[in-house]
């Protein structure tokens, strides 16, 4: 999928783009389906220890877990990208029409960032969080990505409305630099008295599929789900592959390269051995430019 020179130029004027059905069923379909194995056999494990009175087998994908979870909030744990390590999840991070439209901004040689997540949102009166406050990704990076470009890719895996938790963007704020972000019980966040003034969230549901496209300097929350399911999404990072990627003890790896064509050919195996190894020897490293 190759980008219009007005989409670029809207990108590049707001700080954020929104493409509408990008992806089919086919391509999230196998994803879906590896996340639903591993909550079953969480199910099964937690039933079989008493810790929940049913598996719930007869509840769809946007709700199964949330009703583990009514009994049981630990099967949530550790579902993100980096630890589940699912096969599917990895051929998902090198989707051919989400590197096409990373070039589109990035070049022909192309890094997934490790600073990547999978998010499975619970409505807000189970969550034990609030709603992702106003932040920009720039300001979970070190700062020697400060005069980078990065490029986020949020895709929705399940339909993202008003009611369960879409996103929203303040259009230009990319344009105003680094904000001093504080740490609140929701995370990092841009407090509201260094927010900018005049300038309006614009909130940005969109269905399975689709994906939204924002700069890493651009400012950017969650509103809350207030519905019964659970909003589950992936932010994606992708820049080019001379930048530091703001995680040196995490790998990042080459997903596309027009140049050396060869050398952007990760296997799963190699995938899953760096990731083991790095999360093993990164404990206790400084993440984020603010200490907590």
């Amino acid at each position: 999928m190759r980008l219009t020179e007005s989409q670029v130029s809207f990108f590049h004027e707001n700080g954020y783009l929104l493409l509408e059905d990008v992806l089919d069923e086919n391509e999230l379909g196998p994803v879906i389906d590896e996340y639903s194995g591993i909550i079953a056999e969480r199910a099964e494990r937690l039933h079989a220890e008493g810790k929940v009175t049913a598996t719930h087998a007869d509840k769809p994908f946007t709700e199964r877990l949330l009703r583990l979870a009514n009994e049981a909030p630990e099967v949530t744990a550790n579902l993100d990208i980096m630890q589940a390590r699912g096969e599917a999840t990895f051929n998902f991070l090198k989707n051919p029409k989400i590197l096409d439209i990373a070039e589109s901004f990035v070049g022909s040689e192309i890094i997934c960032n490790p600073i990547q997540h999978i998010r499975a949102v619970l409505p807000k009166r189970r969550s034990q969080r609030e709603p992702t406050p106003w932040h920009q990704d720039a300001g979970v990076c070190w700062p020697d990505t400060d005069p980078y470009f990065m490029l986020t890719v949020w895709i929705p895996i399940v339909d993202t409305t008003l009611e369960n938790g879409c996103l929203q963007v303040l259009p230009g704020s990319h344009k105003m630099g680094l904000f001093t972000h504080d740490w609140t019980s929701a995370g990092l966040a841009v407090p509201p008295e260094h927010q900018p003034h005049g300038l309006e969230p614009k909130p940005l549901p969109i269905r399975a599929g689709g994906v939204i496209l924002f700069h890493n300097y651009t400012l950017h929350s969650a509103k809350p789900n207030e519905s019964n399911s659970i909003r589950w999404s992936f932010d994606l990072r992708y820049h080019d592959v001379y930048q530091p990627t703001g995680r040196p003890f995490y790998p990042a790896f080459l997903m596309r390269s027009r140049l050396r064509p060869q050398t952007g050919k990760t296997d799963y195996e190699t995938w899953c051995q760096r990731w083991e190894f790095a999360l093993e020897n990164s404990k206790g490293a400084q993440a984020y430019r603010w200490p907590r």
